[in-house]
């Protein structure tokens, strides 16, 4: 990375008479999202490999000396920069080398419909302004066959780089297809050493989004689950309460049938007395002792003999 100027606030040049705004309107919807791709990853929360204050930005001009006309790359990256909060207090509006105390680190070109010298003079302006990596993103290969080409500062002049990685930044870039604010392409990211893009907040929040309604899902179904075991238990349980029902039903009508022959046994055999006794056998809802009174009744003598029989 470039070293850092050491030019203190009281001997900042005067810049009232620099043209700061070149008007110039960006080239296309593409390209504007692109740039937004580039630089709202970094400040969405996203988990960026960077422990140094840094600022990155998109069409803000770059000048390293008063009467510098000044630069506007598509992106630019900046580690180890002054605080935020001092630049946003003096209203620093544009990259001044002599206030942020260095070139960026890494400037990104992206190629529009109408090419605008990326592989001539800017890459002679860039290494001039010492600035350590330079990338030219041409989606459309307007320039060459080559969609994405990387330069890397080596002494005045900047050499091609046979890959996106740069170490001194700790972070790289890759294309990536997929989808970005609804639409679907190939886009240029920026990624770990893996390889894997760094994902935006928005990506970061779809996927916790995901998660919870996968849980949600999978608590869903084990609630479905649940539910559909206590039904097979209440309909089991409904199908034994139905068959002692019938049970119960069967022993009623066998209890009717056992009372109505002891009653006309022992009317046979005792006349009236066997009223009292009856009354009394009536409650009995053992089916074997009503069984055993009914078998008995030819061989008793007496109704105290019968009331022995189911007292006991």
């Amino acid at each position: 990375m470039s070293e850092k100027l050491t030019l203190l606030p009281h001997e900042y040049p005067d810049t009232s008479n620099m043209i700061l705004e070149d008007d110039t309107p960006l080239d296309s919807f593409i390209n504007e999202k692109q740039q937004r791709l580039l630089t709202t990853v970094f400040y969405s929360g996203a988990e960026i490999p960077i422990n140094v204050p840094f600022i990155v930005a998109a069409n803000v001009g770059l000048f390293s000396h008063v009467r510098d006309s000044g630069i506007v790359p598509d992106v630019f990256l900046s580690l180890n920069i002054i605080d935020s909060k001092e630049w946003w207090e003096r209203n620093i509006r544009f990259y001044l080398f002599w206030e942020f105390g260095k070139p960026p680190d890494v400037v990104i070109e992206i190629v529009s419909p109408t090419p605008g010298n990326e592989l001539e003079s800017k890459l002679t302006d860039y290494a001039e302004l010492r600035i350590p990596y330079y990338v030219v993103y041409d989606p459309l290969q307007k320039l060459s066959q080559t969609v994405l080409q990387v330069f890397q500062l080596q002494f005045n002049s900047y050499v091609p780089k046979n890959d996106a990685w740069f170490a001194d930044v700790n972070l790289g870039l890759t294309l990536w297809n997929g989808v970005f604010e609804n639409l679907n392409g190939t886009w240029l990211r920026w990624c770990y050493e893996s390889g894997n893009v760094i994902k935006t907040g928005d990506e970061i929040a779809a996927e916790k989004n995901l998660e919870i309604s996968q849980k949600n899902l999978e608590i869903s179904q084990k609630d479905t689950e649940v539910s559909q075991k206590n039904l097979e238990i209440f309909q089991k349980n409904l199908e034994i309460y139905q068959k002692n029902l019938e049970i119960s039903q069967k022993d009623v009508q066998i209890k009717q049938a056992l009372l109505l022959a002891i009653e006309m046994g022992l009317k046979l055999k005792f006349g009236d007395e066997y009223v009292g006794i009856l009354s009394d056998i009536s409650q009995i809802d053992d089916l074997k002792l009503l069984e055993a009174i009914t078998s008995q009744i030819p061989q008793i003598s007496s109704t105290d003999e019968l009331r022995k029989l189911y007292s006991e």
